[in-house]
């Protein structure tokens, strides 16, 4: 892996091959990964990978023409090629009245304990270990168990011809793992991330994943309709996610979002949910993996942008930004739903009928000016009745919208890392599933 010195100094000279014409700006971006990897199917390990992957970006610009070539290849050559290549694409790219110019210095926050040795410096055979244990957890339960564990030291650097320089370093780590009974009509999956090994419970993991998919074998079917759900926290982060992909100034700006104001402008300042919902950012979470820059190198720092049910800030790119007299936030990174105290058995205990759901996928947009989505629950839908798990039932295809899972929620426990965020288990009412999937 690049240290921050030898970093600075290939972009260095990468800068100044790419803006040595008059008039030529130039943006060099170095991503890298170190790590390594363990697949496992079928109760036994089907690969173990090292990877070592070095992408270096470059993006030159002619007033408002510019354009990127990338390459993996450092050597003189290859850096002397990937900087021509941008260069005359540029040349011929079409104007963009959108284009800004490179950014010039900036200012970061701090980010500490990113990277973990430890994580860094795992071993094959300590990923075997965590994957036999899971599928040790398999074989006991008698199902089918499949998964994926990695883990890698990462770092990501930009520099520019005006003067930016930016570079972050950091770990991750995480364990995902499906399993199925035999007969092929139960199915369950768990998962863990952070950027320390240590707090992957691979055990703990499997346990989970085994247990759903044994209780969820030989589903009942389950009439269509609005329920009140339990949302484990990958489903309530699958919608959560698509929420705050909607949280663009530009699209409410235009009147394109559910955060546009009828008549003109956006919603910021506005009571949108219930004081129990805070939705923010943290790029100094290191657990989410997050960086206090975005791609272009705008500063990231610790942002509320629902708090406590008031809308309090939205998204600006820098061009939107410019326009609008504003600075610029950045694409925001470290998402965060804050939860609750509640758990999980409390939230099912309050459930009169009702339905539990593992997590969603093939998650599609219906509305984007309501955020209405439709997808398939998977992986562990089960009946709930008098505060009680009583059945596993079919799966179903929902149609809803995560402004109304929000609205509607009464209970939350606390965070967990899932599918790239913070999120809590939570219960919530008049959750639309719409009809039955034969899917297992």
């Amino acid at each position: 892996m690049q240290t921050e010195g030898q970093t600075k100094r290939l972009l260095e000279r990468v800068i100044m091959l790419a803006s040595s014409s008059k008039g030529t700006t130039a943006t060099a971006t170095l991503r890298g990964t170190d790590g390594g990897n363990t697949r496992f199917a079928v109760n036994e390990i089907t690969s173990s990978s090292d990877v070592e992957l070095l992408t270096l970006s470059v993006n030159v610009g002619y007033g408002k023409r510019s354009a990127t070539a990338t390459t993996n290849q450092l050597d003189d050559r290859s850096i002397d090629d990937v900087v021509a290549r941008a260069s005359r694409m540029a040349r011929l790219a079409p104007e963009n009245p959108e284009a800004m110019p490179p950014l010039d210095k900036q200012k970061y926050i701090t980010v500490k304990g990113a990277r973990d040795g430890k994580t860094v410096e795992l071993s094959p055979s300590e990923r075997a270990k965590a994957a036999f244990s899971v599928i040790s957890a398999g074989d006991a339960a008698k199902v089918q168990i499949a998964g994926y564990y990695e883990h890698a030291s990462k770092m990501s650097a930009i520099a520019s011809s005006e003067g930016l320089w930016a570079f972050h370093a950091w770990s991750s780590c995480g364990l995902s793992c499906t399993a199925r009974t035999k007969d092929a009509t139960g199915s369950g999956w768990a998962n863990a991330a952070s950027n320390r090994a240590a707090d992957i419970d691979a055990a703990a993991v499997a346990k989970v994943a085994v247990d759903k998919a044994v209780s969820s074998a030989k589903a009942r079917r389950l009439e269509p309709g609005r329920y009140t759900v339990i949302l484990e926290p990958a489903a309530v982060a699958n919608l959560t996610s698509e929420l705050a992909a909607q949280l663009g100034a530009r699209s409410a700006d235009e009147g394109r979002s559910f955060f546009s104001k009828p008549g003109g402008g956006t919603r910021v300042g506005e009571t949108l949910f219930p004081n129990t919902i805070t939705l923010r950012t943290d790029p100094t979470d290191t657990t989410l993996a997050a960086s206090p820059f975005d791609g272009e190198g705008v500063p990231l720092k610790p942002t509320r942008w629902i708090d406590k049910g008031k809308l309090t800030a939205l998204t600006y790119g820098r061009y939107w930004a410019k326009k609008q007299g504003v600075a610029p936030t950045g694409s925001p990174d470290g998402w965060v739903l804050e939860g609750g105290k509640a758990t999980r058995e409390e939230l099912i205990k309050g459930v009169k009928r009702g339905v539990l759901i593992t997590r969603f996928w093939y998650i599609r947009s219906l509305d984007p000016q309501t955020i209405l989505l439709t997808g398939l629950t998977r992986d562990g839908t089960f009946l709930i009745e008098n505060g009680a798990i009583v059945a596993p039932v079919m799966n179903f295809r929902f149609n809803e919208s995560p402004v109304h899972m929000l609205t509607r929620a009464d209970a939350m426990t606390p965070t967990v890392v899932t599918r790239g965020m913070r999120a809590p288990a939570l219960r919530t009412h008049d959750f639309n599933l719409a009809s039955i999937s034969e899917a297992v």
